[in-house]
Parts: C-alpha cells; structure tokens; sequence
C-alpha cells in the first residue's frame, strides 16, 4: 500500500458523488473493452479472434456482476450464477494470483465449448472483484471435433466436462492440470493459445481493478459497485412499470431435429405486474439429443428476450434483471435440463426459442416495442487436417449463420446481421483473413434478395455462402434449427414464401450436376474441390406490408432487395421494369383490391 493511500480521506456518505460514480463506471467499461481487444488480438481460433464468440465481465467481491461487456448475450446472462457457483465452490480457498477454469452446465456452464476463466482480484487481503472470460473454444475433447454431436444423447458424449479447478494458484501455473486438459483436445496448440488469450484479458483487467481501487480507497470502491448496481435495477423496474399490467401467453417452435420427437412447443405466461416482470416457461420433457438447455442458459434466454423491449441504453449488470423473476417448471424438460442430457446445441436452438416465446408475449403488452424474428443458429462445424502445415483444425464456420435481423416498429431489419442468439454481437470478419487461417476457398458471399419477410418495415436480407474445399478432406457436421419455419413476423407482416425464406445446406459433389441437400443434424464426409453452399434467411417484418410507403419499396427495387415481381405480390406496389418508377394508379387500384378482400 501506498503512503498517499494509507491517508487517503473516506467519503462518509452512503452515496458516492456524481463524478467519482462517473469515473468508477468509465473504468469498468473501459476495462472490459481492453479484455475484448485482447481477446481479438491474442486468440488464435477464428470464431473467437474474428467472429468475437466470447463475452467478457467484473463481479465484486460479493460475487455480484456490476459490468458486461457488449458481447454474446447467450452468455451474460448465465455468467451472473456461474460465478457465484465458482466463489461458492472454493469459498476461502482462494489467493492472489488464482485463475480458475469452468464448463460444466451442471454448475452454471451453458455448452462445454464454452470455457470461462476467472481471476479473484485482492486489494490488501481482501476479495474485491473477479474478472472474468467465456470463450467458445473450437473443441471440447469428445467423439465429435468441435463439440456438436448430432447423434449425442447424453452428456458424455460431448466431450471434458470441467468442474472448476485452478490453472493457476498463487501466480503459479499448474502445469499439470493445463496438460490434462490439452491431452483432451484435438488441437492442443491452438487451444493453448486461446487459453492463453483468456487469462491475459483477465489479468489486465486485474491490473486495471487494483489501480483504481488505489486511487479511490476500498470503502468508496464498495459503495460504487452497490450504487451502479440499484441503479441499474431502479431503471429496469422503471422500464417495467410503464408495460400494461396484465398476463401474456407467447411461444417458439423448436423444429423436429429427425429423431423422433416432431417439432416441440417452449411456452411462456408472462405476468407483469407494476415494476416486476414473472416469466413462467413451459417445456416439453428432455429429449435424447444435443437441444436440452440447463437452468442458466435458460435464464439467458429469458433476458434477452426481455432486453430487447427495454431502453438500449439500459446498464448491464446484476441489478438489471432483479425484478425479472423466472419459473423454468419441474426440472428434467428442455428448458430445466438436468444430467445427463445433451446440450451442446443448448446456446442457439432451445434459446433462441425461449428468446422467441419471452418476445411473442411481449408484443402483446408493447406492439410499438414489437420486434420481427431473427434466424436461429444453422451453421457448420467443420474437422480436417490442415494441408498446408499438416496439422489438425477444427473450425466452427460461424459466417455460415449470417441471416438478417428483424425488422422493429418504424425501422427495417439490418442486413446480414447475424442470428439470434447472437443479437448483432458477433462479427463476421474479412473473407481474406479466415481464408489465411482455414484451408478454404470463399467463392461467394452476397445478401440474398427477396429473402427478408415482408411488412411494413421488412426484415434484413440474408446471406448466402458458398465455399470449397481445398486440398484435403473434412468431416462437416450440420446443427441448428431454422430449416422448417421462418423467422416470425408480427402485427399484420407476413410471407406467402416462407420455403424461400428458411435455411438450406447444400454440397455439390464431384461429377454431380444437381447439390445434395444435407441433413440438418449430420456428419458428412466432404472431399477436396467440393463446394458447400448455405443459404441464410432474412429476418422478420412488422406490420401489415399493404401500409409500406411505396417510395421505400421503390428504392427495395433500386438496391436490388426486392425484386418487381414480390414487390407487387407482397407489398401492392408496381414499378415499372424501365424507369423504377411507381405506377400510382395500379398501385393504388391494387392496394385497394387487398384491403377489400
């Protein structure tokens, strides 16, 4: 301890000043974006150094989350009770310098791909803070590279489960276990590498903590971390008590993954109730595959639906979601897994289906805060070995799932904006740069159009993604829901397209003049000059598409969104193939057709 901070003057008031509380939570959000630029620059997978599938936090030392990075929600959420069960596993058995590892879903993990580490950071003895990383790592060790087993129907079957154990203890790393936990994986290098990334954010974030608890003294430290987090709760009751007091029913529809359980219903009673929110979900019984959710990933599911019909500017930390109380019903269903159920598809497809149903009943209570569906995760996993070094790889091709986002009330969707489980958080990164790093050949990435949904604000346009593969030979898992229904609109909008408007994965084979259509929920063997083409779909749109303004769909066809054919089917408009122009009289006649009808 410094002499200047032994004498430093306390404030003595419960409430920090105005300044003080500003510079605190400059810091925190400060900090967390160094961790994420950290990340970026140290991590060797591509799904993490560009696609940003990692999500950083601070807890206080009452193991309280007091600030969230902007990342993968699907994570946020959970890490709240994830990190209390670590404090709560080691309980005094912690020292400066410590690191601990955690995937477990039975232990607040969400799928075993995603691996967190956490740093206790001290200030003169005493636990004032964690920092803290979650990662989706590019393997997890079991019988399918990359983590996704289609044919998974329990647990074990997914790869090492971590129960928290510590990497490093007093500053020392333990050799030991680190090499344990490689001799799992596939591909130790890169593993290690990403592992390292993890604990040189989190120890920068230490670094950081410790300084501004030196410049502010650990009292005011307290009093800022209790403040920032009523705050946040104050606001969020605020946001809840100008919704109609009332119950809502809402609902997603998990698509048949081909193994005999049909499509299943995730339903949500949704209660408000002055400036608390009761979220009941209702979820058939766990099935024998890889879409169980466990308790906290369910929760995350539930806040972002929750968040996306609150103010953008609302806090992120613990405080938030206080007067969000949630029922998962009896455990042993879909959405309150327990062991041994599968669940490495649980961070996308029973998600992004809670999200749905939270979001399905809150459109009933706020039709101006009305958002259309976002595509669900339908992506690939791909496990090779490398031609060019001759070294394994495995690659979960994450621009493989870029659909466009739902439209909301008075705005269309953003193109190619990525799924829902994601919400816009993830990137996609230069074509250039994954090719450097994956033995692939990008042959085409475009927006897709006609491929959003159409309504008076449309939903953003999709991607489509073709690529081959060069010089060697994959084993390519398909995962993911979205091939059946396309994403929901709401209010009037709607699609008489919808087959064009879902997921397909496609390969064209060697010699073969017509693709094959894969299986949603496979392995495929995938050879040398093979081309893999993804069609993803465009997002939701709000209101009846009669109500477009005529000008906006012109300047649709313009941009090559939408093509003249849709835009006189689905929105009413007609516009000359010539000039772009809009036929005012047979728009109008046709227009007024619709309504009478």
């Amino acid at each position: 301890m410094s002499e200047a901070h032994s004498v430093k003057p306390q404030l003595r008031s419960d409430n920090v000043d105005p300044v003080t509380l500003a510079v605190f939570e400059g810091t925190l959000e400060t900090t967390v974006r160094e961790m994420t630029i950290t990340m970026r620059r140290a991590a060797m997978s591509p799904i993490i150094a560009i696609g940003a599938d990692f999500s950083n936090c601070i807890v206080d030392g009452q193991s309280r989350v007091i600030r969230q990075g902007d990342d993968q929600p699907v994570h946020l959420g959970a890490m709240i009770f994830t990190t209390r069960q670590v404090a709560n596993y080691f309980g005094d058995d912690l020292a400066p310098g410590d690191a601990i590892y955690h995937n477990d879903p039975r232990t607040g993990g969400s799928h075993l791909q995603d691996m967190t580490l956490y740093k206790p950071v001290f200030y003169e003895g005493e636990l004032l803070f964690w920092t803290v990383n979650r990662s989706h790592m590019n393997e997890t060790g079991g019988p399918v590279a990359g983590g996704y087993n289609p044919l998974a129907e329990e647990i074990w079957a997914e790869g090492l489960r971590i129960s928290p154990v510590k990497l490093y203890e007093a500053g020392e790393a333990r050799y030991d276990v680190i090499d344990l936990l490689m001799t799992n994986f596939r591909i130790p290098r890169v593993m290690r590498g990403d592992l390292g990334a993890q604990y040189a954010a989190c120890s920068l974030a230490e670094r950081r903590l410790i300084a501004l608890t030196e410049k502010y003294g650990v009292e005011t430290i307290k009093r800022c971390q209790s403040q920032i987090i009523d705050r946040a709760e104050a606001r969020m009751r605020a946001e809840i008590s100008r919704m109609p007091d009332g119950e809502y029913i809402g609902r997603g529809m998990i698509e048949d993954n081909g193994r005999g359980s049909g499509d299943m219903q995730v339903g949500c009673i949704l209660r408000i109730d002055g400036d608390e929110m009761h979220i009941q979900l209702e979820g058939p019984p766990m099935v024998n595959s890889y879409i169980n959710s466990y308790t906290f990933n369910s929760y995350s599911g539930v806040f972002l639906g929750v968040l996306s019909f609150v103010d953008p500017s609302m806090p992120h930390n613990e405080g938030t979601y206080r007067p969000i109380n949630i029922d998962l019903g009896e455990p042993g269903t879909i959405v309150n897994a327990v062991e041994p159920g599968a669940c490495s598809l649980t961070t996308t497809t029973p998600l992004e289906n809670i999200v749905d149903a939270v979001r399905d009943a809150l459109c009933q209570a706020e039709p101006e805060w009305s958002g259309g569906g976002w595509p669900h995760v339908h992506g690939n996993s791909l496990f090779g070995i490398d031609p060019r070094h001759d070294e394994p790889y495995a690659y979960l091709s994450h621009m493989t799932i870029w659909g466009g986002g739902g439209a909301f009330w008075g705005h269309d969707g953003e193109p190619a904006v990525g799924t829902l489980a994601a919400a816009g958080a993830a990137y996609t990164g230069d074509i250039e740069v994954i090719e450097h790093n994956v033995p692939i050949h990008i042959n085409r990435y475009e927006l897709v159009r006609d491929s959003p949904s159409a309504g008076r604000w449309r939903g953003g346009l999709g991607t489509v993604y073709d690529f081959t593969i060069v010089d060697h030979e994959i084993k390519m898992t398909q995962l993911g829901d979205g091939t059946k229904f396309a994403p929901p609109s709401v209010l009037g909008a709607y699609s008489p397209h919808n087959a064009a408007r879902v997921f397909y994965n496609h390969v064209f084979r060697q010699g073969e003049t017509e693709p094959e259509r894969l299986d949603p929920h496979g392995i495929s063997p995938v050879y040398a000059g093979e081309r893999v083409l993804i069609k993803c779909p465009g997002g939701g749109g709000v209101g009846p598409p009669f109500e477009r303004d005529p000008t906006a769909v012109t300047a649709d066809v313009r941009k090559d969104f939408v093509s003249i054919e849709r835009a006189r089917e689905e929105y009413g408009v007609v516009v000359d193939s010539e000039t772009f122009a809009v036929d005012e009289a047979a728009t109008a006649e046709l227009r007024a057709g619709r309504q009478h009808k």
